[in-house]
């Protein structure tokens, strides 16, 4: 069960605190508190100053590299299939094997042991304790604020086992590490990424819930891919066989543009919600205008029921994708200059988020965060810690492939997408590095979005640019 990772990550987080690695690549001066990774403090200590001292990222990589068209124009067969519906049905099941915290919600238990889950939470509230945050009033938060949270869990302690409610989500909404919507921060002068954001869930996301706040606010969840608190009015309640049905749609339709807009009425006016890309609905029928779909919403009682919707036709397809580079590169390049939001803050995505989304669009499932998602497919290098920044882009131009390589580095993954005067090149969501300002000191260069990029950024600092830092390369098939 996923939980039992949390216990892992604890172990983890207090024998490796004091310990120095390599920084994250994506936010230089923080810890991330997760059901699933810790992610150490970077050894770097950086000096940021005030916010509007940041120093703005300056992009160098020529405009015609910033269309798919240019990397689609250097692919000897971009159109060739690379894996049938079956072949990526095989994968899926070998990535659920890989225990990547993937969870099949149509075999999940009716019921779970209490103890195990209360431990669980207790190992939670540790992680939060073990550092300082602070508010956005820039005041330490103390233990007890932690303490409460936890005590308004609703849980019967005396019970062996507690009892799964099904659920599914009728809007977008956020998971969040403890069962409240305050943002907490790392330190006083970071105030981008909220601590106690882990992920998001769009509309139609099936789920499991384990239990409740006492004031019935908040809903711990187990999603196919991510685990925690929630809000309850984003979801509706019904039972594990209509969540069954709802995954086994023979015919569906999926989002394939960033967000696309779900309205209730057919000339498309009655505005609903969006659905962020690689989201899927069942397919009630399509015509030249818009593809009409089944959502789901709660009654009166919050109960699950479902309405017709209709997406504008060019924000969507009936059926999966073919899986091939030239789609693949397609979808990545549909996010250029997204803004980066740390685990789906406000609508958005972060490195991993991205390239679900996209991979998402093929009906390939992957784990939620890097370090998990650099584990599917083939593993085709893990560098070792002597080799040099040449040697590194050298193997990845003769053995990764277009559109279908992660490169990766501790917190932090990419898509690869091809060379270009024998320089690896690779399109990915990234919030900043570290940089110096006029004064010589460390401090960020703010990125905040879906770039195209060498692996060169971020070398100013010593040992800080991506490919130095670059440590694993899979493939996707």
């Amino acid at each position: 069960m996923k939980y039992f990772v949390i216990i892992v990550s604890l172990f983890i987080y207090t024998n490796l605190f004091a310990q120095k690695i390599e920084n994250t690549g994506i936010c230089l001066d923080c810890v991330r508190i997760s059901s699933k990774t810790v992610f150490i403090k970077n050894p770097v200590e950086l000096n940021y100053g005030n916010p509007q001292e940041r120093i703005v990222f300056a992009d160098t990589t020529a405009k015609n590299m910033k269309t798919a068209g240019f990397w689609i124009s250097k692919l000897e067969n971009p159109d060739a299939v690379i894996m049938s519906k079956k072949e990526i049905k095989a994968f899926n099941e070998k990535t659920a094997g890989l225990k990547v915290n993937i969870t099949d919600l149509k075999t999940y238990p009716d019921k779970i042991n209490t103890l195990d889950f209360i431990k669980t939470l207790e190992a939670r509230l540790i992680l939060m304790t073990s550092k300082p945050y602070f508010s956005e009033k820039s005041e330490e938060i103390p233990s007890e604020y932690f303490q409460s949270l936890q005590n308004n869990i609703d849980i019967d302690k005396n019970m062996t086992d507690l009892q799964i409610k099904f659920a599914m989500t009728v809007k977008y909404g956020d998971i969040r590490i403890m069962p409240c919507a305050d943002k907490i921060y790392s330190g006083i002068t970071s105030f981008d990424i909220d601590r106690f954001q882990e992920e998001s869930l769009d509309l139609g996301v099936p789920l499991a819930v384990i239990c409740q706040t006492k004031d019935k606010k908040w809903s711990y969840v187990i999603a196919p891919l991510e685990e925690g608190w929630t809000k309850t009015e984003n979801i509706a309640w019904t039972d594990k066989k209509t969540i069954t049905k709802w995954i086994d749609a023979k015919k569906i339709a999926v989002i394939t543009s960033v967000k696309a807009d779900i309205f209730l009425d057919e000339i498309m006016k009655d505005y609903f919600e969006y659905a962020r890309m690689g989201s899927k609905f069942p397919l009630l029928s399509k015509n030249k205008t818009h593809i009409c779909v089944q959502i789901p919403s709660s009654d009166n009682n919050g109960n699950l029921i479902f309405k017709k919707a209709y997406i504008p036709k060019e924000d969507a397809n009936a059926g999966f994708l073919k899986y091939t580079q030239r789609n693949i590169l397609t979808q990545a390049f549909k996010h250029l200059n997204s803004p980066y939001g740390w685990g789906g803050t406000n609508g958005e995505q972060d490195c991993s988020s991205y390239l679900g989304q996209i991979f998402n669009c093929f009906g390939i499932i992957l784990p939620e965060t890097s370090f998990q998602k650099i584990k599917c497919g083939t593993l085709l290098k893990e560098f070792a810690s002597a080799d040099q920044p040449n040697q590194k882009e050298e193997f990845i131009i003769n053995n990764a492939t277009e559109g279908l390589s992660f490169i990766y580095l501790p917190g932090h993954i990419m898509l690869y997408i091809g060379n270009n005067e024998n320089k690896p090149y690779a399109v990915h969501a990234i919030w900043s590095v570290s940089a110096y300002n006029k004064e010589n000191r460390k401090t960020l260069k703010y990125i905040n979005r879906v770039i195209v990029s060498d692996l060169d950024i971020g070398s100013e600092v010593s040992g800080n640019s991506l490919i130095e830092r670059v440590s694993k390369i899979n493939l996707l098939r």
